[in-house]
């Protein structure tokens, strides 16, 4: 299938902008991507470079525009006569930035709908830097007077299990970290992206500007390890280190492949701490409800991700 064309203007033919659609953020643009076109809906993809993960939507019938958050004449040509808009942000600094550019080009082009991605750290007060500026990117949207939903998830990716622990696991059979024997609240960035996609095609799903998505289940890090163990046949161990030495190991391992990235690092350790101090998110069947189909299970996950963790198909 090849690049779709964009000519008819009325409400439901309008395309929806997804920004995001090659990131690495638990993946969940691509998701949104794939499961919007599933839906019969139009979809204009925002990319940073003709490269072959662009071509790879183009394939599947998005409609590719290149542009980048830092560039608002190219958000004010992404957002075009779109009917909504999918915002989502790496975890990493330049959030608050970005958000702003898009909520301006997004008022000035008359955006009638957004869904944005949100963690639950979004607080001002928070100790994660990335939830701090997460509330901010939330407060530009709703002080531009942008419609739509702040999707805030409760929950670490599953995804999160390969871009942080991957090579540990493959290498050493073993995930380092300061969760300890936290029960952790998980969830695949392929149900997020489900959630995502159901709610930019049907407003009438949202009754709050705030949509909070629960995890669809809790583990600790340790039996996390255990259930890699059981389902791929390499065993794997957990180790509990201090908040301080994780954050120093993530950083010290993205610098040494060539992608550091201190924010990242400095909210996840910063997790490890918070959540203790919470009330435990409840585990809820937002998957279900929101997308109309069960949500991923660790056993699913793992076996389509064996290769990743093991290093053996």
């Amino acid at each position: 299938m090849g690049m779709s064309t964009e000519g008819d203007r009325s409400d439901d033919a309008r395309p929806i902008l997804v920004t995001g659609a090659t990131g690495r953020h638990g993946g969940t643009g691509g998701h949104v991507v794939n499961d919007l076109l599933a839906r019969g809906v139009r979809v204009r993809a925002l990319v940073r470079a003709q490269d072959e993960r662009a071509e790879r939507l183009a394939a599947l019938g998005a409609h590719v525009v290149v542009g980048d958050f830092a560039d608002y004449d190219s958000l004010l040509g992404a957002l075009d006569g779109v009917r909504a808009a999918y915002f989502c942000y790496p975890v990493g600094p330049g959030i608050a930035e970005a958000a702003g550019l898009f909520a301006a080009a997004a008022r000035e082009m008359g955006l009638p709908w957004l869904v944005d991605l949100s963690l639950a750290a979004s607080d001002p007060r928070s100790l994660s830097p990335q939830g701090r500026a997460q509330w901010v990117a939330e407060k530009a949207f709703e002080w531009a007077g942008i419609e739509g939903v702040h999707l805030r998830i409760e929950a670490f990716f599953l995804e999160n299990l390969l871009q942080v622990h991957g090579r540990q696991i493959r290498e050493n059979s073993v995930i380092r970290n300061a969760f300890g024997d936290f029960p952790v609240g998980w969830i695949a960035g392929a149900d997020v992206g489900a959630m995502a996609a159901a709610l930019l095609a049907d407003r009438m799903l949202v009754d709050d500007r705030t949509s909070i998505a629960g995890p669809t289940f809790r583990m600790t890090y340790g039996q996390i390890a255990d259930t890699i163990t059981e389902v791929t046949g390499h065993r794997v161990i957990y180790q509990e280190i201090t908040a301080d030495q994780w954050r120093d190991e993530m950083i010290a391992e993205a610098e040494a492949h060539g992608r550091a990235n201190p924010r990242g690092a400095a909210h996840l350790a910063a997790q490890a701490v918070s959540l203790r101090a919470k009330p435990q998110a409840a585990v809820r069947d937002d998957v279900t409800r929101l997308a109309g189909r069960p949500p991923t299970s660790l056993a699913h996950f793992i076996t389509g991700s064996s290769r990743q963790l093991t290093g053996h198909a």
